[in-house]
Parts: C-alpha cells; sequence; structure tokens
C-alpha cells in the first residue's frame, strides 16, 4: 500500500489494519513482497537457501517434518540433509523439543552420540532409543541407592550366637 493511500484512511480504518496485521502476524503469518506467506515457510526457504538446498531434494514427508519444526521454532540446520528419513528427523525434533543437545546426546552412563552426523535407520534409532531409556540419570540413581538403603534396614540383621570373652 503506498503512502498517499494509507494517508487517505480515517484513524480507525488505520487502527483497523494496524490491528489485522498484528493478529496475522501472531498466527504466523507475514505479508513478503506482497505475498501473504507464513513465518515457518520463509525460516524454511533460508535455511534450505543456507544450505545450498531446493525442497526438490526432499520427499514430502520430510519437508512436512521440517515445517513442523520450524513452526515448533528449532534449528533447521539439522533437518536439512535429504539423506535423512522423515523418522530420523522426527528423532531429532522429539530430542530437541525435550531440550537436548542432539550433537552431543547421552546414550548410556557415559556414552555421547550425534545424531544429526550421519543418516540413521529405523532399527538404529530404535536401539538408540532403548539406551537413552536403559541409561540411568543421576536422580534415579541416588533414588535407587536411597532405595537399596531401606531394603538393607528392612532385612533382619543375621542373629549370631553370642560369643565369649577371647572367642573370634
Amino acid at each position: 500500500m503506498e503512502d498517499k493511500e494509507f494517508d487517505k484512511l480515517t484513524p480507525e480504518e488505520k487502527k483497523a489494519r494496524f490491528q489485522k496485521a498484528v493478529d496475522d502476524y501472531n498466527s504466523g503469518f507475514v505479508e513478503v513482497d506482497y505475498t501473504f506467506r507464513s513465518v515457518a515457510s520463509i525460516r524454511v526457504e533460508e535455511a534450505m537457501e543456507d544450505a545450498g538446498r531446493v525442497s526438490e531434494e526432499f520427499k514430502p514427508a520430510q519437508i512436512k517434518v521440517i515445517y513442523e519444526a520450524a513452526e515448533a521454532d528449532l534449528n533447521l540446520e539439522h533437518y536439512m540433509n535429504p539423506k535423512f528419513s522423515a523418522s530420523h528427523m522426527k528423532f531429532i525434533m522429539e530430542q530437541e523439543k525435550a531440550g537436548k543437545d542432539v550433537t552431543w546426546l547421552p546414550i548410556g552412563k557415559i556414552l555421547h552420540r550425534s545424531i544429526v552426523e550421519k543418516p540413521h535407520t529405523r532399527d538404529q534409532i530404535r536401539r538408540i532409543k532403548e539406551r537413552m531409556q536403559r541409561a540411568e540419570p543421576k536422580d534415579s540413581v541416588i533414588a535407587d541407592l536411597h532405595e537399596k538403603k531401606k531394603e538393607a534396614a528392612r532385612v533382619p540383621k543375621k542373629q549370631g550366637q553370642q560369643k565369649e570373652k577371647g572367642e573370634r
């Protein structure tokens, strides 16, 4: 809209247009080059451009996950590998939404692995998830220690025969 047209509007019309623009923006849409686009689509386009990728390299299921990650405001660099399956991208998204570092993900008590360096199969992802579930966070180790102490207190101590003086 040109400035001349905007100047001709009444204050109420200006206020209404501004409020509509704010509502659209809060709903995730912006006007770019006179077209109405979602913020997520702009983020995806910029991430693909930065990575040197085009949307045709990705399958529709992968694109869907990428847009979902963009709407969740996650780091899109991790999704810009067309060799990653959609299930792999979903696993990355789950971990990022949980607040975990996908470049240094704890798998086990001392082992860490990046899940964004190379593509993983569904079986590899399943094994990683199993190892993560088996790994005990520090809180559960402490809780386990307290539980073992309680069990030891409940088990009656062996009643040995009283020894006489000097006997071992």
